[in-house]
């Protein structure tokens, strides 16, 4: 071998060498740079992926809204249950005594007449402990946080284990649909 065929292969091997080097250099600052703004990208989607509602909650003689943002739901009959489901986890910031504790969303149902109704476990009528005002501004918050999320539904009805109960803590008639009751709209 003469001098020009060694330099050629030497010169080939450091082209080499610095182009394995230059890449893995260029792939280990490139590549995590990418995963982190594609991972920035799937937390702003998660975030995108939540719902937003409003959720009112009896606190001494109003009742008060706190947002919540539970997972994405798609139908009214969907973001329904998801806000009674916020409901009755109750606030985050104030302490509500006669919320029924315990109390589990068994099913919601929508009419074809644009009637909601929402089966309740019986702890929700068991464990209220109130008096007539405080089962008024329970069973409001209810229906604002309903009708609030939910455009499409004319009214609300409630039942307890999947049948109709005529009282929650014996004051208000559950027989009848909560508009009439709770709002002043007609």
């Amino acid at each position: 071998m003469n001098l020009k065929q060694t330099s050629g292969i030497i010169l080939l091997l450091f082209l080499f060498v610095g182009g394995v080097g230059g890449g893995y250099l260029y792939f280990s600052k490139v590549i995590p740079q990418e995963k982190a703004a594609s991972e920035e990208t799937a937390n702003n989607t998660k975030s995108v992926d939540l719902l937003s509602l409003r959720i009112y909650y009896p606190v001494g003689d109003q009742l008060q809204m706190e947002e919540r943002r539970p997972p994405k739901r798609t139908g009214s009959t969907a973001i329904a249950e998801a806000a009674v489901d916020e409901y009755l986890k109750g606030s985050a910031v104030a302490t509500i005594p006669y919320l029924p504790r315990g109390a589990r969303l068994l099913g919601i149902y929508k009419g074809t007449d644009g009637m909601l109704y929402i089966d309740l476990s019986d702890e929700f009528r068991r464990n209220f402990q109130g008096d007539v005002f405080a089962e008024f501004l329970l069973l409001k918050g209810l229906y604002e946080s309903i009708i609030s999320n939910v455009q499409d539904i004319q009214d609300i009805k409630i039942l307890i284990e999947g049948k109709e109960t005529e009282t929650l803590g014996g004051h208000l008639f559950l027989l009848y649909p909560l508009k009439d009751m709770v709002s002043h709209e007609q």
